[in-house]
C-alpha cells in the first residue's frame, strides 16, 4: 500500500521534477558585425561624406546597434547613432559627413546586442587626407 501510494505521488508530480521544454530556444552565441564600409585603416580624400555600412547578424534576434565616431581633433564633434532592431539580420547604412577638410584620423566604435543581452563590439580607424 505504501509503495503504491509513493508511486502515485511520484508519477503524479512528474512534471514538477522533470519539466518538459516546449518550443524553447537556448541562445549562447553572440551576434556578429561585418564591416562593409569604411574598411579598417581606409584613407579617404576629396570626399565630403563617407558611407557607414555594417551587416549585423544573430542566430535568434538582434536588439540594438550603436555607433560612435570620434575625430582625433577633440574640437570636432563626435557622431553617435543608435538603432533599435527586431530581426536576426540588419544592415546599417548611413552617410557620415566629414566635419573638416584637413588630414585627420577617425576612431569608430561599433556595438551590437541581441535580445538576450549577448553582445559584440569592434573598434577601428579610418583616415581622411
Amino acid at each position: 500500500m505504501v509503495v503504491t501510494l509513493l508511486a502515485l505521488v511520484v508519477l503524479g508530480c512528474k512534471d514538477e521534477f522533470n519539466l518538459p521544454l516546449y518550443d524553447s530556444y537556448l541562445d549562447s552565441t553572440p551576434p556578429t558585425i561585418t564591416i562593409i564600409s569604411p574598411a579598417e585603416n581606409a584613407t579617404f580624400s576629396g570626399d565630403t561624406a563617407v558611407l557607414l555600412s555594417y551587416e549585423l547578424k544573430d542566430d535568434y534576434k538582434l536588439k540594438s546597434f550603436n555607433i560612435r565616431i570620434i575625430p582625433s581633433d577633440i574640437n570636432l564633434p563626435e557622431f553617435k547613432d543608435s538603432v533599435a532592431i527586431d530581426s536576426s539580420i540588419f544592415t546599417y547604412s548611413k552617410l557620415y559627413t566629414i566635419p573638416i577638410d584637413t588630414a585627420i584620423q577617425y576612431e569608430v566604435n561599433i556595438a551590437v546586442e541581441d535580445s538576450l543581452g549577448l553582445a559584440d563590439s569592434k573598434v577601428y580607424f579610418f583616415n581622411y587626407n
